[in-house]
């Protein structure tokens, strides 16, 4: 199944403009890596960063922590960062791939934990609500990954913020917004973010990594674990 990492970054304040450069030069590593087909660097805020990749598989998320990006975040932990990158490795569950070459400039990213049990629904939930941002002419990119039995994130990137501004009061952000008091408690918080750099898929479609890796397995969700 294809393969994602979500890593938050928080810089020392001294240092957030070096990490900014760090980010921006990291494109040219991610590049040269096969197997890693989507890469973006994104900027929450002065200080706090992050990096939201995607691969074939578990090989592509290896190769790709031990090389120069990963080498290199280590090495600013005990620099220029507050304490070490928060990595989360997760599966990719459902995806609209890049399909033009319309730079993305902003995006939007949210963690969301389920109630407990809730997971298997809600990630079933996720994989049908990209047919609704499909509909999205303005959305470039959408992804939804599954961290944990009950852990979630989406990450989605746009050209500009009229774009992001429709998605947020689009149909996918509506249905999320209706099931509040069903899957979790409160709406998951939209973090709004500057893309620095990104190299987009080299995928045709996502279910052909799937197939590339495991013929014989879906690209949906299975049974929740435990």
């Amino acid at each position: 199944m294809p393969k994602a990492l979500l890593v938050e970054i928080e810089a020392r304040p001294a240092a957030a403009a070096g990490i900014a450069d760090f980010l921006r030069q990291a494109l040219a590593a991610a590049e040269s890596e096969p197997q890693t087909r989507d890469w973006y660097a994104l900027r929450f805020d002065e200080q706090n960063f992050a990096i939201f990749d995607t691969f074939d598989g578990s090989l592509g998320q290896l190769r790709h922590l031990a090389g120069s990006i990963g080498r290199g975040l280590v090495f600013k932990s005990f620099t220029s960062l507050a304490g070490m990158p928060d990595i989360s490795s997760a599966e990719l569950i459902a995806a609209r791939l890049p399909t033009d070459t319309i730079p993305a400039k902003l995006a939007l990213c949210a963690t969301i934990e389920t109630r407990l049990g809730q997971g298997r629904d809600f990630g079933e939930y996720l994989v049908e609500a990209k047919e609704m941002v499909d509909l999205e002419p303005g959305t470039l990119a959408w992804y939804a990954i599954r961290t944990s039995p009950n852990g979630f994130g989406i990450v989605a990137v746009f050209a500009d913020e009229a774009a992001r501004g429709a998605h947020l009061h689009g149909e996918a952000a509506a249905g999320m917004q209706r099931l509040v008091g069903r899957y979790f408690d409160t709406a998951p918080e939209m973090r709004p973010a500057e893309v620095l750099a990104c190299k987009q898929s080299g995928w045709v479609r996502m279910v052909s990594a799937s197939e590339e890796m495991h013929p014989e397995q879906s690209p949906r969700i299975g049974p929740e674990a435990g």
